[in-house]
């Protein structure tokens, strides 16, 4: 495997740049002056943050990739683990520097989030906590987004449950397909334990209460017509649910509610 791709794969490139362009996509919503520059800011800073995210995961699972995953950059030997911790090391304090312009309160927001991702990686993902760190990462990137804008809105506050039940949603349906082999493997997080099957259905439990959440409090906050753009998602995102594996692979219901997540998150704090 030549380097370069050996080096894009271990940064988890799908979900590293889903998560930044949602990131920069909010910018103008947000508000404020000089709304490019800041979505640039935002968007390659969380970029940065979820590469190092991604390196710091494969190394941390280098062992049991190399029984479940051989054919990963660092399990197959395609990568020293010097130069994982390089690459991890090196996108963590790029995307501080690239954000240290900001001011105090939004750049340790967005510390915070790395902070989660970090902590999933080397300390919480083989416990029942593991859900957590996604829980709390998920509502710290409006509220990252928003601070550095120098605005705020009490729907955001509103939002807050709404995306820990999302983060929570994405970590079991991403967690669930893998399930039974990393449990066997010695992996023993909140997924393993329920299970491949319980584990999916949690998630799209957990989905549904976040779209809820969003919904009754756009309705009750006046935006009757975004609530029902908000009620569509989740209809649309339910539909696809048993259909998922069979049209996406794999990975089908994760990729649908990132997607989902992603809409439900634009609709509802476009309302700011």
């Amino acid at each position: 495997m030549p380097a370069p791709v050996a080096l894009w794969r271990l940064v988890h490139p799908f979900p590293s740049i889903a998560v930044a362009a949602l990131t920069a996509a909010l910018v103008p919503f947000a508000g404020g002056a000089d709304r490019a520059a800041r979505a640039a800011q935002l968007g390659i800073g969380m970029l940065l943050y979820q590469f190092a995210i991604g390196a710091a995961n494969d190394l941390a699972d280098i062992d049991l990739d190399r029984r479940s995953k051989p054919w990963k950059p660092l399990a197959r030997g395609a990568l020293s683990a010097r130069t994982v911790r390089l690459v991890a090391t090196g996108a963590a304090a790029g995307g501080m520097a690239l954000t240290s312009t900001l001011d105090l309160g939004p750049w340790l927001i967005g510390i915070a989030g790395l902070a989660c991702g970090l902590v999933y990686d080397l300390s919480l993902k083989r416990t029942a906590f593991a859900f957590l760190p996604l829980a709390v990462a998920v509502p710290l990137i409006p509220a990252w987004v928003w601070s550095a804008a120098g605005e705020w809105d009490g729907l955001l506050w509103a939002a807050m449950p709404a995306g820990m039940l999302l983060g929570c949603a994405i970590y079991l349906v991403n967690q669930a397909p893998g399930a039974a082999d990393e449990r066997t493997a010695g992996v023993d997080g909140l997924a393993q334990r329920l299970g491949a099957r319980r584990a999916a259905l949690a998630g799209i439990a957990a989905f549904g209460l976040a779209a809820s959440v969003a919904t009754v409090t756009l309705a009750f906050a006046g935006e009757g017509g975004r609530a029902l753009l908000c009620a569509l998602v989740a209809v649309v995102a339910m539909l696809l649910v048993p259909r998922a594996a069979r049209f996406f692979g794999r990975d089908g219901l994760f990729g649908v509610f990132v997607a989902s997540g992603a809409a439900l998150a634009l609709v509802y704090l476009s309302a700011l």
